[in-house]
């Protein structure tokens, strides 16, 4: 995948912890999935109303992803003020089909760009169909990236998943790993590495349809 693709706009793929100046990391498509409270497929039509802290954003959710039972519609999502606070912002008034992943406050989504906010036609195949019904099956284990490239990897625990990318390199998805596959239990009651095309996925629940279905394009 052209690394220009993943750099492009202000979309920024970062581990959804505490940055520090906003520096960010990428993270596994999976585990944004499985730490973020709601993941939403949506488009960008414009500003809301800010508060003293946040950026508001108006949005048409096409469609729901991931969110706790009860979540009433979202109409408006919200982004610190400040860049050094990693808030996001727009260069144009709308922006379409964007995956974006966060977290709940008093019943408003709220996000920073070390969450995932990311163009859907970017994402491969099976990345899509990872967030749209196969990630949530994973989400009992963690994908722990290896961070050590002179030696070999650090053995996983069972609930775990060594995820590396070329060169430890955490800029962009890459590989077969980030791009093709999930990590879910397997048999033996360890976690493993599975193409997510050959996993057979569970019934999906009750928060992927909150809202009425809509056909999204591959």
């Amino acid at each position: 995948m052209d690394p220009s693709f993943l750099l492009a706009f202000p979309l920024l793929l970062a581990l959804s912890t505490l940055c520090s100046a906003c520096n960010c990391k990428i993270q596994h498509p999976q585990t944004y999935y499985c730490t973020s409270d709601v993941v939403i497929l949506a488009d960008i039509l414009g500003p809301a109303n800010n508060t003293r802290t946040k950026r508001g954003f108006r949005v048409n959710v096409i469609k729901m992803l991931k969110a706790p039972q009860g979540t009433p519609r979202i109409h408006e999502i919200y982004s610190p003020i400040s860049w050094t606070d990693c808030g996001y912002r727009v260069r144009n008034s709308h922006q379409s089909l964007l995956l974006i992943a966060g977290y709940l406050r008093r019943g408003t989504l709220r996000f920073t760009r070390c969450h995932l906010v990311y163009f859907w036609y970017r994402l491969t195949r099976q990345q899509k169909l990872g967030f749209e019904v196969a990630y949530r099956t994973g989400c009992k284990c963690e994908i722990q990236p290896c961070l050590i490239c002179w030696r070999d990897c650090p053995q996983p625990d069972l609930r775990e998943c060594v995820w590396k990318q070329r060169d430890c390199g955490y800029k962009i998805w890459e590989g077969n790993h980030s791009l093709y596959s999930m990590c879910v239990p397997s048999t033996g009651g360890y976690c493993e590495w599975t193409p997510v095309q050959n996993y057979q996925y569970q019934t999906p629940n009750p928060s992927a349809s909150l809202f009425t279905p809509t056909k999204v394009t591959y």
